[in-house]
């Protein structure tokens, strides 16, 4: 069998591809709204997040170095989406919260979002969709130690120990 038969193969080409060009297409679908995928997931983390996020924190969450993040949030900021205020007790560490004018957005970027995954997944069923999320969760399980071993062992529980 040729590497080009192996489903596993295909499987990893065929996520590269379906990932960028998903978020092409959102990105485009975004920039009316002033936004961009990157933008738009830096937006919900924080959303979830009402008494904010250090920089560090939300530069976990969104899965980006922390000096990608800063220039995405000197956008944002400038925009009016997000304020960055310093944290009582440290100065040095900022927290990132949402502005007023961002939260009717999230209902927006919202239905974009919907509506992409209407238009794309209008074909296959419940359980084609929830087989993929499964499959695509276990992946994603397997490469985070992969991908970035200090933030890995950081998401590790410290483990419990048995009262004697």
């Amino acid at each position: 069998m040729t590497s080009n038969d192996d489903p596993s193969y295909r499987l990893g080409l065929a996520l590269a591809e379906v990932s960028r060009m998903w978020r092409h297409v959102l990105d485009a679908r975004l920039k009316p709204l002033g936004l961009s995928t990157a933008r738009w997931v830096a937006l919900v983390n924080l959303s979830a997040h009402p008494e904010g996020l250090t920089q560090n924190a939300l530069a976990l969450r969104v899965g980006i170095k922390g000096s990608t993040l800063v220039r995405q949030l000197d956008q944002l900021e400038a925009d009016g989406w997000v304020v960055r205020r310093a944290q009582p007790g440290d100065r040095r560490v900022k927290r990132v919260f949402l502005t007023p004018k961002a939260r009717p957005a999230l209902a927006s970027i919202s239905a974009v979002g919907r509506g992409l995954r209407r238009e794309l997944l209008r074909d296959s069923s419940e359980a084609e969709i929830r087989a993929c999320v499964r499959l695509l969760g276990r992946l994603k399980t397997r490469l985070q130690p992969l991908a970035d071993p200090l933030a890995a062992e950081s998401r590790v529980p410290p483990r419990l120990v048995a009262a004697e």
